[in-house]
């Protein structure tokens, strides 16, 4: 089961979050996430959150309805925390976030860690904003028909065994680590390409022309 959540970052393009509900079997808005379903005149299936950074206004026009997960403003989870767990209970397997970038960084640094838990618990998830795709890499990744896209790959602690097919800069069983961001702005030369690493969180961050949109 795919399911979206819209967090409360930098809003999507409408367009790309009515190209994302289409795809989507479950559609969870998490509190100021609610304001990119309003500004849209879209509804999502449930709202989840403490409710303490979406606008009151549109907050009176969804409330009865639709589904509500109301959370404390006195906790220890995030929203997005909170809204991944009720789309995994939910049997979900494949998650797509929207609204997960821009605003403060260390929200956004947050919602980044969202990948490795979904990870953890045997779920693939995807951050998509308007030109890029963020997502975990799971031991091999292909990338098909992105040549001449730039892709950036970061570790979360220190990533091993990490070799790259068809980049301008190859690599070839490296240890990727934080204090050396050796993996920002590749550049894929081929229309076929691979990601592989052996051991640890790495994130890929695929910058893509606007001739398509990347929901996979």
């Amino acid at each position: 089961m795919h399911a979206l959540i819209v967090l409360g970052g930098d809003a999507p393009d409408a367009r790309l979050l009515e190209r994302c509900m289409r795809s989507a079997d479950l559609v969870l808005a998490a509190d100021r996430g609610l304001e990119a379903f309003h500004f849209a005149g879209l509804t999502p299936d449930m709202l989840i959150g403490d409710m303490d950074s979406v606008a009151p206004e549109v907050l009176a026009r969804y409330e009865g309805k639709l589904a509500e997960h109301r959370l404390s403003c006195i906790k220890d989870d995030t929203d997005g925390v909170d809204a991944l767990d009720v789309a995994i209970r939910r049997k979900a397997d494949r998650v797509t976030f929207l609204g997960a970038l821009g605003g403060r960084l260390d929200h956004a640094l947050a919602n980044l860690m969202l990948l490795v838990r979904a990870h953890r618990r045997g779920v693939f998830a995807q951050i998509l904003a308007q030109g890029v795709r963020i997502v975990r890499v799971d031991g091999s990744l292909e990338l098909r028909g992105a040549k001449g896209d730039t892709v950036s790959l970061l570790p979360l602690g220190e990533a091993r065994g990490v070799s790259l097919r068809g980049f301008f800069y190859p690599l070839e069983d490296a240890t990727l680590t934080t204090d050396y961001p050796i993996g920002v702005s590749n550049v894929v030369t081929r229309q076929e390409a691979s990601v592989c690493v052996r051991e640890g969180d790495l994130f890929l961050f695929h910058y893509f022309k606007e001739k398509e949109e990347m929901e996979g």
